[in-house]
């Protein structure tokens, strides 16, 4: 039995009472997600039971067609149980093993810290036959959800633009936008690219021949027009006819990774010289941009000499199953579809978790290294694919992990730090070390072509004996002998030394995040030559927002970066020869994850700008959230490159060309606008963490206090102590407030832009009007969920009956607005199956989901008219002569 999910009964789950029983409540939030075979084996019912049970809550057919939610999905059926069922029903709903649900919650990106570290107590939940009482309440919701389908229907989702959870991974291919004729002939300066060329290129090279193919095809479809190949010792130079794009590699690359390439454009030939693979794909891509931004397919003549400023650029899947991708390679965490469109937007690198015991054999605990084999397998074929499309796979490395206490029984020599019934693997201990110069080892051996991988080595997971010491005192006997700073460097050097014996080309990157401030110089001055020092960009910017003061901790997209600890640490790494990266995030933080990416242009140039003023020399793009190829990620490659003579970049150009100069304009107006409310969000590691902007209109309302502490993107509750942090509740809420009416007004500009699109570009401003819609539902439900909890006190608080009339009345206001936001959200996630989607947190909510919470503001309504008219009745007091009431006003 797994000990840390022993329930408590003094800890009761939380009880629903929109629903008439607990029995509907398992029903109603798994529909869709579980077969119902599967929740009548779990209730004890028959299937026909089940769907007779269904059919009275309004819920139809369930559209379960195959196990996505289980396989890619089943964080959303944990969460959406946790107060619902025991731990019993819960594994038998999932058909998991103990020790399976223990694996997840230990190695699933810290998903027993997201639901708040204990499973709260729930009684069995059997099915049975309904009151009649209860049948009456269920013919309630019954109606209520025949009604709130059919406003669904009625809304913006139109059959042919619908779309059921998990459809994006079928949609990662995009279509190029068909340009059609061009209006207008090209000047002298240009080089007509609409006419039939011909490639000629070494056709005995796997990588070049369908980085060839992949822009020809790309090439056809825009602007309708075939190229020829032709290998390039297919015929003899004299016998070549047309216009020809000549494809050269040279020898003498610094590296089979080296993206640079010179393009030469004259009248009748262009020229793309590279030493590498990835340095030919790349020119072809520059050509396909030039085209797409100008609008028209032609490219200005000339010489132009490019190598990127920025070195690497690697990012998470946006899709990747966190837990043990490589285990089931059937759920390819990087389709190909998805590795071209990141390559198309200047990617060169991607990344997944990783423990190193599952991916080389430990001899002496063999258990733990089960299925090693198949892992590496997965690797060396993912490696293979990627680097078709010119990216690398980096590992995130974050070890040694730690081991149960038992696990020292006969190695005491190798207990470090004790924390919660496990202990580190002291890399004090000789032993420990050479195990794990011997892991990294190995891993470079058995996959040769790795890119890399980037290291955490304070906090996250409880790896070397100071990674989780509290207040820098770690009770390991060995390692508090020793300065922090010297166990942490010697961790970075042992892996960087065990990856340069076995693959010296391999990139490792020591990734700041969590050193103090004090420690960083010691740590730089002993880190071994040829790694790279990335630090978090925006850690430790000062913040006052609403006069309230504090800092970044992690990162952040609304406080643009970098800051002065970032700078410092990367000067110290340059002064001695090392590489210095930026950990940012282009797309979305935790400052609102539940849509692929924040329309805030300006905040991200800005920030761009700034890391090419300090001499980084590469970026790690998102954690686990912040993977999609948007259209933010095209304005960052923009600046990925040296300056390029007589090309335009920036958001300009990349608006004005993809949009049209008219669409272009209003949109940059629009994302100012979006920029300039994004600086109002109240920032502090308390509300990106736990306030409920990550879940918006789906978190419920509830009108006696839970009493459940919000956890760490799990779930918000109605914590607004914690929401809050530092942040006064009345600034808190004016924040949220400033944050939503800024972004409406964004909104308003950029539906403006609609009627002057470009033709062909409608889709690609439709995902840009969903995210920006979706992003303003969740900022304005979060000012309204403070505004509930606020009022909820004066509510439950009041004395007066005016007082209470007052506060009910407000509650009834926030309860039906937010009911709106839900059915709005639920139109949405109907028609883009992206929004509500994080990797390592699932589905934040489903469309059962939404329509619960309909059902939860209808009940509060319900509950409150009554009260609020007992009130009214009973209010003698006047109009608010009471200087309890002249206080409320005030």
């Amino acid at each position: 039995m797994l000990l840390e999910l022993q329930t408590d009964p003094g800890r009761p789950a939380l009880s629903f009472p929109h629903f008439p029983t607990r029995m509907q409540a398992v029903i109603w939030r798994n529909w869709g997600m579980v077969p119902p075979s599967r929740i009548a084996d779990v209730l004890g019912a028959s299937e026909a039971e089940i769907l007779q049970a269904a059919g009275e809550l309004g819920l139809g057919e369930s559209p379960v067609r195959d196990a996505k939610w289980l396989e890619r999905g089943y964080i959303t059926i944990i969460r959406a149980n946790w107060h619902l069922l025991p731990v019993e029903q819960l594994l038998q709903l999932l058909g998991w093993t103990e020790a399976k649900l223990a694996f997840a919650l230990k190695e699933d990106d810290f998903l027993w810290i997201k639901l708040g570290s204990g499973k709260p107590w729930a009684e069995p939940v059997r099915y049975r036959q309904l009151s009649s009482e209860e049948q009456i309440q269920t013919a309630y919701i019954r109606e209520a959800a025949a009604d709130y389908r059919r406003s669904a229907s009625e809304g913006d989702v139109q059959s042919e633009s619908f779309e059921r959870p998990f459809d994006f991974l079928d949609r990662y291919k995009k279509e190029p936008v068909r340009r059609g004729k061009p209006e207008r002939k090209p000047q002298p300066d240009e080089i007509q690219m609409d006419i039939p060329w011909t490639i000629v290129y070494p056709h005995d090279n796997p990588i070049l021949i369908s980085t060839v193919e992949r822009f020809v095809s790309k090439h056809e479809q825009a602007w309708g027009v075939k190229w020829r190949l032709q290998g390039a010792s297919d015929l003899p130079a004299s016998s070549e006819e047309g216009p020809v794009l000549r494809i050269i590699l040279e020898a003498g690359a610094s590296s089979k990774t080296d993206e640079t390439h010179t393009i030469t454009a004259a009248d009748q030939e262009i020229t793309i010289r590279a030493g590498a693979e990835p340095g030919i794909m790349r020119g072809l891509q520059w050509l396909e941009q030039q085209m797409n931004k100008r609008g028209v397919p032609y490219v200005i003549k000339g010489e132009y000499q490019r190598s990127p400023k920025m070195q690497f650029r690697y990012i998470y899947s946006y899709s990747a199953v966190y837990g043990d991708p490589l285990l089931e390679p059937e759920l390819n965490p990087f389709p190909d579809d998805l590795l071209e469109r990141l390559s198309d937007a200047g990617i060169n690198g991607v990344w997944l978790q990783s423990v190193l015991y599952s991916l080389v054999p430990w001899e002496e605990v063999p258990e733990l290294s089960d299925g090693w084999e198949r892992r590496i397998a997965s690797l060396r074929g993912l490696v293979e694919r990627a680097a078709r499309f010119g990216i690398g796979i980096f590992l995130y490395c974050n070890e040694p992990r730690s081991m149960p206490l038992s696990f020292f029984a006969d190695r005491p020599d190798w207990q470090g730090h004790i924390e919660d019934g496990h202990a580190s693997m002291c890399t004090s201990s000789p032993g420990v070390l050479e195990l794990l110069h011997n892991w990294v080892s190995r891993l470079f051996r058995e996959v040769p072509d790795l890119a890399g991988l980037f290291t955490i080595t304070m906090s996250e997971n409880l790896t070397n004996c100071y990674s989780r010491a509290p207040g820098g005192l770690t009770n390991c006997p060995r390692c508090s002998q020793r300065k922090r700073s010297d166990v942490i460097a010697e961790v970075n050097r042992v892996i960087a030394e065990g990856a340069y014996g076995a693959q010296p080309s391999a990139r490792i990157i020591t990734w700041a995040w969590g050193w103090a401030y004090e420690d960083i110089p010691s740590i730089i001055a002993q880190l071994p030559e040829n790694v790279t020092v990335m630090c978090n960009s925006e850690e430790a910017i000062p913040t006052n927002v609403g006069g309230v003061k504090g800092e970044v901790i992690d990162y952040s997209i609304s406080v643009v970066g970098p800051g002065e600890k970032a700078r410092r640490s990367w000067s110290l790494a340059q002064e001695r020869g090392l590489q210095a990266a930026a950990k940012v995030q282009f797309n979305n933080t935790w400052e609102c994850s539940a849509v692929p990416f924040l329309p805030v242009f300006q905040l991200i140039e800005e920030h761009l700008g700034h890391l090419n003023e300090s001499g980084v020399s590469g970026l790690m793009l998102s954690w686990t959230l912040g993977g999609y190829p948007s259209i933010n990620l095209e304005l960052a490659s923009e600046y990925y490159w040296e300056s390029e003579q007589g090309a335009k970049t920036g958001l300009h150009e990349l608006l004005t060309g993809k949009y049209g100069p008219t669409a272009g304009r209003t949109i940059a107006q629009a994302s100012g606008a979006f920029s300039r409310a994004f600086r109002e969000f109240p920032f502090s590691i308390h509300t990106v963490y736990f306030a409920p902007q990550n879940y918006g209109p789906a978190n419920l309302l509830y009108m006696q206090p839970t009493d459940y502490t919000a956890t760490m993107i799990g779930c918000p509750y109605d914590d607004l102590q914690t929401w809050r942090g530092s942040y006064p509740e009345a600034v808190f809420a004016q924040q949220f407030k400033k944050l939503a009416s800024g972004w409406k007004r964004g909104l308003q500009l950029l539906e403006k832009a609609r009627k002057s699109l470009l033709p062909g570009t409608e889709r690609d401003f439709d995902d840009l009007m969903t995210a920006a819609s979706a992003a303003y539902l969740h900022f304005r439900s979060s000012y309204l969920q403070i505004g509930f909890v606020i009022s909820r006190r004066r509510y439950l608080k009041a004395r007066k009956p005016n007082t209470r009339l007052q506060a009910g009345r407000k509650l009834m206001e926030i309860a039906l607005e937010e009911a709106d936001n839900a059915r709005q959200l639920m139109e949405i996630i109907q028609r883009d199956s992206r929004i509500g989607f994080e990797a390592s947190n699932h589905y934040y909510y489903t469309v059962q989901d939404l329509m619960e919470k309909r059902l939860n503001c209808r009940s509060i309504v319900d509950q409150l008219q009554q009260a609020v008219s007992e009130a009214a009745a009973s209010n003698i007091e006047g109009t608010g002569n009471s200087t309890e009431e002249k206080g409320n006003k005030q």
